[in-house]
């Protein structure tokens, strides 16, 4: 069926629990614009219900009201049913683009909505102002959206309460009261967790969506009714039976290193994984059968096990960054992942790349990135390079990130040697082995934000593995000193 200006569609929300629907307001070459309507019910929307009917605006947290209207692809996803054609409720344009599956902005301006209107008023009135009240001793803007307890320290978790718009609060330690707060904060979304000793949590009746949890000692979790991101802030293994939702359904967890099996998750939809070493994929296929999404990053590292990616019968979306140790041989193919619409490959065995663009570059369903391919000598000149995220950047010369490696690993050979010197020696050679790491990157005019971050933590992870005592405050001062980027 041909797709027309002013066709109204409609569709089952599985997080609201209803009907919703759309109104396609414009058609262009490449992509369709869909209006988000005001309209909820527990029937699907017909024909005989298309008049008055009125566009959604969103003004929920910290968005101007403005209209639910994004530019998605020309293809219209099945599960949408056809209602009926009326002229467009609006004209105007949209510079957002995103998919169909994106009906977020309905989901929280309704969610918005449920929130007593004083509390709304509140937020909106809070988030403008220059105004400042005390908490426990220190002076915060009203208007805060974020705490962290390490820089403001406070007593009672009760006292944030003050704060009518925050929306993020980091502890680094436990707070007896936490989840009373998050149970009478209605916008509070965001999390981080650490250091909290706790053995079972349970965020049940909050509104946190996002959650970074440290699992260390953690045996029993149950989330929120809300949370979508679960992402363990520690290496270590968890020991944890994490009761979600629906099993999971709509949650994502994002692991560091290494994923303990959470069996009890059997609808997990979404895996992501960071700072990789070696991951075996073996079990995860029986596992979390249902996953649409993963996502692997390495530090460099390997993925032992990489045929056992045939087996996600529903996933849609795959890529890999930094890792290796598979082959062409592992590489599934279109038959045996059906439903695979993304396949994005960077930093990878450059062996796999001819069969990867063999098997998959010719789809017309399949988003296919293959960046990075890289030989056998780049990993093991790579796996103690600190800087090999600067490789392939387009505004770093690769003069430069080579000279960025060699650097670094001249900087940590000369303070490793100077070892068995007298302390007074020591300090000396030090400082001038520090003087040259700074001005080789110095001459160095391309650096941002981001590079200078990178050059201080690697001389700092320098300094914390020299086997002697030695004045680090001093040396990064001298950093500080002479540095001009």
């Amino acid at each position: 069926m041909e797709v027309k200006v002013g066709d109204i569609y409609t569709t089952y929300h599985k997080k609201l629990g209803c009907y919703i629907a759309c109104q396609i307001t414009d058609i262009s070459e490449k992509t369709i614009t869909k209006l988000e309507l005001d309209w909820t019910g527990i029937e699907p929307l017909n024909k005989n219900q298309l008049k008055n009917l009125q566009p959604l605006y969103k003004d929920f947290m910290y968005w101007e009201k403005s209209l639910c209207l994004i530019n998605v692809e020309k293809e219209i996803p099945k599960e949408l049913q056809y209602v009926g054609n009326i002229s467009p409720i609006i004209t105007k344009k949209s510079n957002t683009y995103g998919t169909w599956n994106n009906s977020d902005g309905i989901y929280y301006q309704l969610k918005w909505q449920k929130i007593p209107k004083e509390k709304r008023i509140a937020f909106k009135k809070a988030m403008k102002s220059e105004d400042e009240i005390d908490i426990d001793g220190y002076s915060i803007k009203l208007g805060s959206h974020r705490i962290m307890d390490k820089y403001t320290p406070f007593d009672s978790t009760l006292e944030l309460l003050k704060l009518p718009c925050l929306s993020e609060v980091i502890c680094e330690k436990w707070h007896n009261d936490l989840l009373e707060f998050l149970k009478e904060s209605p916008f509070m979304y965001e999390l981080t967790l650490i250091n909290h000793n706790q053995k079972k949590l349970d965020f049940r009746g909050t509104s946190i969506i996002k959650l970074m949890l440290d699992m260390r000692g953690l045996e029993e979790l149950w989330l929120g009714e809300e949370v979508e991101q679960l992402l363990f802030q520690n290496e270590e293994l968890d020991n944890c039976v994490i009761h979600a939702p629906n099993n999971g359904e709509e949650l994502m967890i994002q692991f560091i290193g290494n994923y303990q099996s959470h069996k009890e998750l059997s609808n997990l939809k979404i895996l992501h994984g960071i700072n990789i070493k070696s991951f075996d994929m073996i079990e995860l296929p029986d596992i979390h059968s249902h996953l649409k999404e993963l996502r692997l990053w390495g530090k460099p590292g390997n993925i032992k096990n990489f045929s056992s990616l045939k087996e996600f019968k529903e996933l849609e979306i795959f890529s890999t960054y930094d890792l290796f140790g598979f082959t062409k041989e592992d590489i599934p193919t279109p038959e045996e992942l059906p439903k695979l619409n993304w396949l994005w490959l960077t930093s990878f065995p450059e062996e796999v790349a001819k069969t990867v663009k063999n098997l998959w570059g010719k789809n017309p369903r399949i988003s296919l990135r293959i960046t990075k391919p890289r030989k056998s000598e780049w990993l093991a000149q790579n796996l103690d390079n600190p800087f090999k995220t600067w490789d392939g950047v387009e505004h770093i010369p690769v003069s430069s990130a080579k000279k960025a490696v060699e650097q670094y690993r001249k900087t940590r050979s000369a303070l490793l040697k100077i070892a068995n010197d007298t302390e007074e020696e020591r300090e000396k050679k030090a400082l001038e082995i520090v003087t040259n790491y700074t001005q080789t990157f110095n001459k160095m005019k391309f650096i941002e934000t981001e590079e200078r971050d990178e050059i201080y933590t690697v001389l700092c992870n320098i300094l914390d593995i020299l086997p002697y005592n030695i004045n680090k405050d001093k040396l990064l001062d001298r950093f500080d000193e002479l540095r001009d980027f």
